[in-house]
């Protein structure tokens, strides 16, 4: 977990930095054909949910606040965790289907046996440090269906997921302003 706020602090350095020492209209020509273009930042990000969490959304956080794009900054960040929750079940879902179909997991493999079990009693604390934390919520949720943990327990503690974006750009909108 202090490895995945290590990760957020060094975004948030590098964003520093690109924004102290280059001018908007730099970053513009880098940045400008995917940084003006909401469908394809939509998209990327959606894609990274549903992939493990492949681009932190932090930094998808920080283009809404720039930009504006998809609406007010705190409706954005509304419609962003949505996104990220609903991603988060749908590999939930993949798991379960995973748990159900697999003869892998039904195996008497001690190795897989001991790891199900593990997950199956600590599996929903998993859940609430991934879903507030950088560390990727969609592979723990893939891994929460795979073991079998309760789709009750997962659907409410997963909810924190959307917490933790609001605190996340509430602190992201106090460092920008």
């Amino acid at each position: 977990m202090l490895k995945g706020f290590l990760y957020l602090a060094i975004l948030l350095g590098l964003f520093f930095i690109l924004k102290q020492y280059y001018s908007e209209q730099e970053r513009q020509e880098w940045f400008g054909a995917i940084y003006n273009n909401p469908h394809l930042v939509m998209s990327i990000f959606v894609a990274s949910e549903i992939l493990f969490g492949v681009i932190p959304p932090e930094v998808f956080m920080l283009w809404s606040l720039e930009t504006g794009w998809i609406g007010s900054y705190f409706i954005s960040i509304g419609m962003l965790s949505v996104i990220s929750y609903a991603a988060g079940y749908f590999n939930f879902r993949i798991g379960l289907f995973i748990n159900h179909r697999s003869n892998v997991l039904k195996t008497r493999n001690r190795f897989i046996q001991k790891y199900i079990v593990l997950f199956k009693e600590y599996g929903a604390f998993l859940v609430i440090v991934a879903a507030i934390s950088p560390i990727p919520f969609s592979l723990i949720a893939l891994l929460g269906g795979t073991a079998g943990l309760s789709k009750r327990k997962y659907l409410l503690f997963s909810l924190l997921r959307i917490v933790r974006f609001f605190v996340y750009a509430y602190v992201l909108w106090l460092i920008q302003g």
